[in-house]
C-alpha cells in the first residue's frame, strides 16, 4: 500500500552555523526560530531548514542533492541583495537564478506567487529512475516543474522534490554542505517495516533520540534519508510566517 509521508526539513552542515542563519533570516523569506544546543532552525511557512555543525550523512556517488529553491516576488531585487551580501551568482535566466550564498550553499531562486522553500533539486545519473523510487517508497503526487517542463518532479504535502541529471546540474558533487532530506511519520515502525521489504537499506534503525524517535535510510543513490516520528505520532507545522 502506498503511504504519503509529510515533508519535514532539509539539513544542511556549516561551521558558523548561527552567522549562517542571522544572514539568512536578513536575506531570505525564512525567519529563524528556536535554536537549539544542536542546530539552527529557520523556517519558511510550514518548511524548515536546519543548520548544525556536525554532517550525518556520508558522501553519496550516483547522486546528490543539488540545490535548495527558494520562491521570491522579485528575482532582480534578491539578486542584488545576495550579491551586495556576499552571495554569488552563478546563472540567471529571466525567471530563475542558481547562487551560492557566503558559506557556499547552493540555491536556485524562483520568481513567481510562490514565496519561501519551496523546492530541491536532485541529481542523478538515472533522474526518472529515482522519481520512481521516492514515489514508490515515500509518496508524492507527479507534477510539472512550473518553469522548467523538462524536470520531472513528485509534489509532497509543502515541499516539491525535482529530479534532474547530473549533466545538468550546476552544482559539483564535492565539498557539498547539503547533507539530508526529513520526512515525517506517524508510526516509526510500521513505516520501518514496509520500507524494509521493499529492500530500502536503513543505516540507522529506528531509535529514541531526544524527545522524537528517529532512522536513516538510503536512496538509491546514496542520498540519506530522516524519517522523523514526533512526541505521540502527533505532526504539526507551523502556519505560513
Amino acid at each position: 500500500m502506498k503511504i504519503d509521508l509529510p515533508w519535514h526539513h532539509m539539513h544542511i552542515t556549516l561551521k558558523d552555523r548561527e552567522a549562517a542563519a542571522l544572514w539568512h533570516d536578513q536575506h531570505s523569506p525564512a525567519k529563524r526560530i528556536q535554536p537549539t544546543n544542536r542546530s539552527e532552525q529557520l523556517y519558511s511557512g510550514p518548511n524548515l531548514l536546519q543548520i548544525q555543525s556536525i554532517a550525518v550523512a556520508p558522501k553519496s556517488h550516483n547522486g546528490f542533492i543539488s540545490s535548495i529553491g527558494i520562491g521570491v516576488l522579485n528575482l532582480t531585487e534578491v539578486i542584488f541583495d545576495w550579491q551586495s551580501s556576499g552571495g554569488i551568482v552563478i546563472v540567471r535566466t529571466d525567471h530563475t537564478a542558481w547562487i551560492q550564498d557566503p558559506w557556499g550553499v547552493p540555491f536556485e531562486i524562483v520568481e513567481g506567487p510562490r514565496v519561501g522553500y519551496t523546492h530541491i533539486n536532485i541529481a542523478a545519473n538515472a533522474p526518472e529512475q529515482l522519481c520512481d523510487w521516492y514515489e514508490t517508497n515515500l509518496g508524492g503526487m507527479r507534477t510539472a516543474c512550473e518553469w522548467d517542463k523538462t524536470r520531472l518532479a513528485l509534489e509532497y504535502d509543502t515541499m516539491l522534490l525535482i529530479f534532474i541529471p547530473i549533466s545538468s546540474s550546476v552544482y559539483p558533487s564535492s565539498e557539498r554542505p547539503l547533507d539530508h532530506m526529513g520526512w515525517c511519520t506517524r508510526d516509526l515502525d510500521a513505516t520501518y517495516q514496509r520500507l524494509s521489504s521493499n529492500g530500502v537499506h536503513f543505516p540507522v534503525v529506528p531509535r529514541v533520540f531526544g524527545p522524537v524517535r528517529l532512522a536513516f535510510l538510503e536512496d538509491p543513490c546514496g542520498c540519506w534519508i530522516e524519517l522523523v516520528e514526533p512526541k505521540n505520532g502527533i505532526i504539526s507545522k507551523l502556519k505560513k510566517i
